[in-house]
């Protein structure tokens, strides 16, 4: 993964909103963000299928990912197996299911609400029996 920078300050994103429910997304890309308050933080930024939005999910990047953390919960939902050091590039275009919420933020004085991610699970791919 390679991150462009800019001496620039950032400028706004759009904060879209779908209806709350499980969807199909598949990721578009994963980047680094700026850190937070707790560290490091990584951006998975998925594209909903069937439709024309991306929508990221923000996670903070543990020392080590585990089954007990959001970070290893992403990568088990994309078929990863934890035990070793990986690289994000082969995911980007792997399905998850991924949970949209909407959530409740200001601009200008004014409430707005917009969607998050809360939650992302294997997408089971069936098989077809003859």
């Amino acid at each position: 993964m390679k991150i462009q920078t800019s001496k620039e300050g950032g400028k706004g994103f759009e904060k879209p909103r779908v209806a709350e429910g499980l969807y199909i997304a598949k990721l578009k890309e994963v980047k680094n963000v700026k850190d937070g308050q707790y560290g490091k933080r990584v951006s998975f930024i998925y594209t909903l299928k069937d439709k024309k939005i991306d929508l990221a999910y923000l996670v903070y990047i543990p020392e080590t990912a585990t089954p007990e953390n959001k970070f290893g919960k992403i990568l088990i939902a994309h078929g990863i197996e934890l035990g070793a050091t990986i690289d994000t590039s082969p995911l980007i275009g792997t399905e998850v299911r991924i949970m949209v919420e909407d959530y409740e933020y200001e601009e200008d004085k004014n409430k707005k609400i917009a969607s998050t991610i809360t939650k992302s699970n294997p997408y089971p791919k069936l098989i077809k029996i003859s």
